[in-house]
């Protein structure tokens, strides 16, 4: 076993997670398959995980849940493209497995939440976004140029202690769709709401810009200036663009180097 995997613990939530402690996965797992999913056949314990976790959708469920997602609306804005029968299917599968929970609130709707197995999978969810900002190719392709993920994780990773004490809407211009299409923040230190049309606030700044230059922005491949030279319009109170950048976190993995080109694999 590689020294890197020996007496390795994580801190998730508060919660102190150590390798090799007893499972806590539920009788219904019992080591088995969820009905309808492929198996390995293998003893071996990564096979064993891919029977539960390799399945299409999972492992984003985790991601969002990870990043804040509690409720099921939630996570399908931050997966867009999967089906809400799917998705009801694989919050089946890991509840039925004892990865996630889920949670009646008086007067509201389901919650879903991970239990101590699903926190743990943060380690490899890190590790998998980690190494696909590094290793794989940054040109993408017309398919993943989605901007509803995009605009969804932009929304949860703003800075609510460094906005104004003021209400604000930005309003997000995407210039290179069919028909161009606007977003709205709604930024306030109370809440941040991603929103289809203006929720009532004056509109301070409006940002005009093409899918690709504001994915570059946020996954870490161009400078807030570099942005503006490829195209990137921010209008609005002069003190508020300046400071508009650093409202926002940008993506988990923005600061993770890719390696150099040749080196790259291919996808």
């Amino acid at each position: 076993m590689p020294a890197a995997w020996c007496g390795l613990s994580e801190r998730y939530g508060g919660r102190l997670l150590r390798r090799g402690t007893k499972s806590v996965l539920t009788q219904a797992w019992g080591g088995g398959i969820v009905l309808g999913m492929k198996s390995y056949g293998q003893f071996c314990s990564v096979a064993r995980a891919l029977d539960l976790l390799g399945e299409r959708w999972t492992l984003l469920i985790v991601r969002e849940l990870l990043s804040g997602s509690r409720r099921f609306g939630e996570v399908q804005r931050g997966i867009p493209r999967i089906s809400r029968t799917m998705l009801s299917a694989r919050f089946r599968e890991l509840t039925d497995a004892g990865v996630i929970e889920r949670h009646h609130e008086s007067g509201a709707g389901p919650e879903y939440r991970l239990t101590p197995a699903g926190l743990e999978l943060a380690a490899v969810v890190r590790d998998l976004g980690t190494w696909g900002q590094r290793w794989l190719p940054h040109e993408l392709q017309p398919r993943e140029l989605d901007p509803r993920p995009l605009l969804w994780d932009i929304h949860r990773r703003v800075r609510r202690e460094a906005l104004p004490e003021k209400p604000l809407v930005v309003r997000i211009e995407l210039t290179d769709t069919r028909r161009s299409s606007c977003h709205y923040l709604l930024l306030r230190r109370a809440e941040v709401s991603l929103c289809d049309f203006n929720p009532g606030f004056p509109e301070e700044l409006r940002v005009r810009t093409d899918r690709r230059t504001l994915i570059g922005w946020w996954r870490g491949d161009l400078a807030f200036r570099q942005a503006i030279a490829a195209g990137l319009v921010l209008e609005g109170r002069r003190e508020w663009i300046r400071a508009f950048p650093s409202w926002f976190q940008r993506y988990l993995f923005s600061a993770v180097a890719p390696a150099a080109r040749g080196h790259r694999v291919k996808a």
